[in-house]
């Protein structure tokens, strides 16, 4: 089964995903122009009269007494009808490159600030041998350069429990290009 931006939520055993409809980020003030991008397609990429397709979701998953947010492409200001969801999650994955291609560095610590989660993983950035460079992103690295409590995973696996985030405040967990090739 394919989930594509769902909405509502979904159980199996003991894992539940909550779909929290929301905004593709639309207005970048980064690498990627989207305001350029509406002109030149001639449409609003912004709400409230963005396309479908500009239409997304957050996803919020529970599973082994973990909450895991997905931020996905997402606006850096979602709804604040959604905040109390996505409050004091124990993970927080974020799309952070270098290239900022959908959020600058100051909108990441901003989501981190509002957002208060225990734990950070970066994603959507570049993975030598995993992404193209023709996607234009780039690495992580300088942003996770920035951070102060910083776990770099090995091997492209990581696996958290609730004990082991109990004492964590802000801690990234940075794959960079680590990844398994199978």
């Amino acid at each position: 089964m394919v989930f594509e931006r769902p909405i509502g939520e979904f159980t199996l055993g003991d894992v539940q995903i909550t779909g929290l409809a929301d905004k593709h980020q639309c207005a970048s003030a980064a690498h990627h122009k989207w305001d350029q991008i509406s002109a030149v397609a001639h449409i609003m990429t912004c709400p409230p009269n963005n396309p479908l397709g500009f239409d997304n979701a957050i996803q919020v998953l529970h599973t082994g007494g973990v909450r895991i947010v997905f931020w996905g492409d997402n606006r850096p200001k979602p709804d604040p009808f959604l905040d109390d969801r996505l409050r004091n999650a124990d993970v927080l994955i974020l799309p952070i490159d270098d290239s900022k291609t959908l959020l600058t560095y100051e909108e990441v610590d901003e989501i981190i600030r509002k957002y208060h989660p225990k734990a950070v993983i970066p994603a959507h950035y570049l993975v030598r041998g995993l992404s193209t460079d023709v996607s234009g992103f780039q690495s992580a690295d300088e942003w996770v350069k920035t951070q102060s409590d910083v776990r770099r995973v090995e091997g492209g696996e990581l696996v958290l429990s609730a004990a082991e985030l109990s004492g964590a405040n802000r801690r990234v967990y940075y794959f960079g290009d680590g990844f398994k090739n199978k």
